[in-house]
């Protein structure tokens, strides 16, 4: 070969060198990127069902029963998205844009046990509104889905719910039928966290039928459930609900006692929400025994970390049991600023049984200050939205404030019409000791038409 060539050859090479170079830096330059693209990816992709189980359990830990199924380990980005944005709407208290968002999702969902999870999200945020027969379709269809795909659980939670709604709607007969079956499916597939919550159920059921003796019985059997299992959160709830029966029957020294150990859990666990429940409960059982000024103190320490965690819903039923206190010390213009105060509240988180239950604070100090077309105006009010949730005990009770403002009028016969509806409505729910009541003030209107000779 000649010098010529071998030179030439050379250099081809070293031109080919320089140019591939460039393009070989080119291509491991974007390799990288691609690389650390993917990884951004995988990165993001992992930390997806971490924030959304975090989100779950933060929104959710008060909403019994739930079945979440699949949904917080999703890391398909646009599910992510819509539930991430329905949660924070939840915990914001904008129900219609949760039940939009997890709407929105359900759409995408590819399987049953997605469906089934966000329709009892749909149902769970449609009670909270106050569309409680919305909510008593939505658990239907869950449990539909449920049964036809055999999820066991989620059967469980949509009988749950139902029982739940049914409760809501004052009917306790149809809720104890519709708990029991989610306790036997509970039972049969050894889960004990649902079968403590069943039992937690039917026990509030029988309180609601008058029968204070088996719903403690009930309340005892979740405890011990929630004892095996360490779950202080459930171990608080029990002791709530057994509180709640030492109310009903009196025993207001026992009821503080369960009311203080839940106190305790709460401390232990750094609840603050569950914290200023506890407070308002036991400031609940002093006014109750007669101690309104010591009510106060307890009423007054639930609002200030109510405020300080921003839970509106325990500001709003914070403010009602002050107000009541007020109401109790012969103060009712201050009552009554607390109780619209509670009212505003509760209008803005969209909480219609608070609202019905100010409407009817508002219309009792309405009569106490000699007012007694406001006081109907206002118990008008709140037996309307009692109607429009179904909630039955709420009507009755309203129905029952109204037959008094009659009496208090000398309408005698108006009052009788109004107290007689509100006992077949007590009679219906085996309220049985607001039967007893009833009974009392029916007749005494019927010896007033008796005396007027009517």
């Amino acid at each position: 070969m000649s010098p010529f060539w071998a030179v030439g050859g050379f250099l081809v090479g070293i031109i080919c060198l320089a140019l591939a170079i460039p393009l070989f830096l080119d291509w491991l330059r974007k390799g990288n990127e691609i690389r650390d693209l993917k990884k951004k990816i995988e990165e993001l992709a992992s930390k997806i069902p971490r924030d959304l189980e975090k989100k779950f359990r933060e929104v959710l830990k008060e909403e019994l029963p739930v079945y979440l199924g699949p949904l917080p380990q999703t890391t398909e980005p646009d599910k992510a998205k819509l539930l991430e944005e329905g949660l924070g709407a939840m915990k914001e208290y904008r129900h219609a844009d949760a039940i939009a968002k997890f709407k929105e999702c359900l759409e995408l969902a590819s399987n049953d046990s997605e469906r089934c999870a966000l329709l009892n999200l749909i149902g769970l945020s449609q009670k909270t509104k106050g569309d409680t027969h919305d909510a008593e379709q939505t658990f239907l269809e869950m449990l539909r889905i449920a049964e036809k795909a055999k999820i066991e659980e989620a059967l469980s939670a949509a009988y749950g719910n139902i029982g739940n709604v049914y409760e809501t709607l004052g009917e306790p007969r149809k809720a104890l039928e519709y708990h029991q079956k989610a306790l036997e499916i509970d039972k049969k597939i050894g889960n004990l966290e649902g079968q403590a919550q069943d039992l937690g159920n039917i026990g509030i059921a029988y309180r609601t039928l008058g029968e204070p003796g088996k719903a403690l019985k009930y309340h005892e059997k979740a405890l011990k459930i929630h004892e095996k299992i360490g779950n202080l959160q459930g171990q608080a709830a029990d002791y709530g609900n057994i509180g709640l029966v030492y109310k009903t029957l009196g025993e207001l020294k026992k009821a503080l006692e369960y009311y203080e150990q839940i106190l305790k859990i709460h401390e232990k666990i750094g609840d603050l929400g569950g914290k200023a429940k506890d407070l308002g409960n036991i400031g609940t059982v002093y006014l109750n025994r007669g101690k309104p000024k010591k009510a106060l103190e307890f009423y007054e320490g639930s609002l200030k970390i109510a405020e300080q965690i921003g839970s509106l819903e325990v500001q709003a039923n914070q403010l009602s049991g002050i107000g009541l206190v007020y109401r109790a010390l012969g103060n009712p213009q201050k009552a009554l600023d607390l109780f619209e105060r509670s009212l505003k509240l509760a209008e803005q988180i969209g909480n219609p049984k608070i609202q019905a239950n100010q409407l009817g604070n508002i219309g009792l100090v309405y009569q106490t200050l000699g007012d007694p077309q406001k006081a109907l105006s206002y118990h008008q009010k709140a037996l309307k939205i009692n109607e429009q949730i179904g909630r039955l005990e709420g009507q009755a009770n309203q129905l029952g404030n109204i037959g008094n403002v009659y009496f208090d009028q000398g309408q005698f016969k108006e009052a009788l019409f109004y107290l007689q509806r509100a006992r077949e409505i007590f009679v219906k729910i085996g309220a049985k000791h607001k039967v007893e009541k009833a009974d009392h003030n029916i007749a005494r209107a019927r010896q007033m038409l008796d005396e007027q000779g009517k």
